[in-house]
């Protein structure tokens, strides 16, 4: 995978409500861990987080309550270093992203009483977790950041800009 991929998921719907069927045998994507994350308030902007070398996670991103900009940026050698991808994802609009191994992860909540989901494919390892700041010098690729005010935990506002990081 060369970048992100979006999928949009397919809903059937009847009287009763809806069903779709977010992940199928097309996703080639083997499920080792789930996480999930709850946001109280929007504007709470997380990441972007990532972890190195072999311990490095592909992810796949849902919302499953209200409505995230999900922002994924390649950190791999080469010339898509730097390369910034970004898409709402919400509960309404079923979007899913898909986050190949070598980039870093970040969403900034678009609502109150957001609810969101990743899979990924390899074990969270705590001495391999990094991060890059959200304000980084990116190359766009989609649109950057909704522009706000943003709530950040310490860890993401001390990560380290991009200029900074060793392309690994």
């Amino acid at each position: 995978m060369v970048k992100p991929v979006i999928i949009e998921t397919q809903r059937f719907e009847d009287f009763r409500g809806w069903l779709s069927v977010p992940v199928d045998k097309s996703i080639d994507f083997r499920v080792v861990q789930i996480n999930q994350g709850f946001s109280r308030k929007a504007g709470m902007l997380r990441g972007l987080h990532f972890q190195e070398g072999e311990h490095a996670q592909a992810k796949l991103v849902s919302c499953l309550h209200g409505s995230i900009f999900n922002v994924a940026v390649d950190l791999r050698p080469g010339d898509t270093f730097g390369y910034a991808y970004g898409e709402i994802l919400s509960f309404e609009n079923q979007k899913q992203m898909l986050i190949p191994r070598g980039f870093a992860h970040g969403y900034l909540t678009l609502e109150d009483e957001t609810l969101m989901q990743w899979c990924v494919d390899n074990d969270f390892c705590g001495e391999a977790a990094r991060a890059v700041r959200y304000d980084s010098d990116f190359i766009w690729q989609t649109e950057p950041w909704p522009m706000r005010e943003y709530i950040l935990s310490e860890k993401d506002k001390n990560a380290i800009k991009l200029s900074e990081l060793c392309k690994f």
